[in-house]
């Protein structure tokens, strides 16, 4: 009877042991399966996340001035929500989805982009911002993303076509604006500089000038809101346009974001995507 009883206990105490074990070692290999699963599905997928969107959760600050039409625009719904639409809108989202990257926009007067980079309180600046020398002796700049175009606003009655059409009339442009050397490369041409665009625009609408010079896009816009008013963009084979030609993506001194989106932004010229948001909101002209 004792035999009996030692050898009951002596099964019982062999199996808590094997069940002991086996329920340790079920228990171990989920949890390093789990684990093992975990890091390798994680790194794998970081690992392609980071090599397709080099910029995969980071959020930058872009610093645009949102007050020129076709680029950049905003507007505020009745509970005070900003709403930013345009070229430079369309190519930032765009980018944003391609690279990876989150946005806030810091909205401000155009004078104060250049300095925003400066101040290490914006990563980029996209607003329609062209390439200067001035400029780029304070930031970098991408490759160009889109062709600056100069335009030539005219009463659509005045029978001028081409920049040959300028010769010995009466031009205007807004003062203090690198307009005015495009004017004095027209022979015979008389400047008359106003105070902005809008001065600039009433001259020519009452016909106390034939012409005036501004951006392509501000052409476009003045004759959409004005009748009677037509415009042509200056080839620029005819004519020295001077820097006016680029419009580039401005980021800090030895921003390492140059070299990503400089990629980036080939690649959408390369797809297409490029030319589809500029013809979007420029028209066909600007299309390279």
């Amino acid at each position: 009877m004792k035999k009996l009883s030692a050898m009951a206990l002596a099964v019982l105490f062999a199996l808590s042991l094997l069940t002991g074990c086996g329920g340790q070692d079920s228990s171990s290999a989920a949890g390093d399966s789990s684990a093992a699963g975990g890091s390798s599905a994680a790194g794998g997928s970081s690992a392609v996340e980071a090599a397709d969107k080099p910029l995969a959760g980071q959020e930058l600050v872009v610093a645009m001035s949102a007050n020129y039409k076709y680029f950049e625009t905003v507007t505020v719904d009745d509970s005070g929500k900003e709403s930013y639409e345009g070229l430079d809108i369309d190519i930032l989202d765009y980018l944003s989805e391609q690279l990876g990257f989150s946005y806030t926009i810091s909205n401000m007067p155009f004078a104060s982009l250049v300095g925003s980079l400066q101040a290490g309180q914006a990563d980029l600046v996209i607003s329609g911002m062209s390439y200067t020398e001035e400029r780029a002796a304070s930031v970098d700049f991408s490759d160009a993303y889109a062709t600056a175009k100069v335009g030539c606003l005219i009463r659509e009655e005045a029978g001028i076509d081409s920049v040959e059409d300028l010769v010995g009339q009466t031009v205007a442009c807004s003062a203090g604006t690198n307009y005015e050397n495009i004017v004095k490369k027209i022979e015979g041409a008389e400047l008359k500089t106003f105070d902005g665009q809008a001065a600039v625009t009433q001259e020519l609408i009452v016909g106390r000038v034939n012409a005036a010079i501004t951006g392509a896009t501000a052409c476009k816009s003045i004759c959409e809101e004005n009748e009677g008013l037509s415009y042509f963009i200056i080839d620029p084979t005819q004519m020295d346009l001077g820097s006016l030609s680029t419009y580039n993506i401005a980021f800090p001194k030895g921003s390492e974001l140059v070299e990503i989106f400089n990629n980036a932004l080939a690649e959408m010229e390369k797809n297409g995507k490029l030319d589809e948001i500029i013809s979007t909101w420029l028209g066909d002209d600007y299309v390279k």
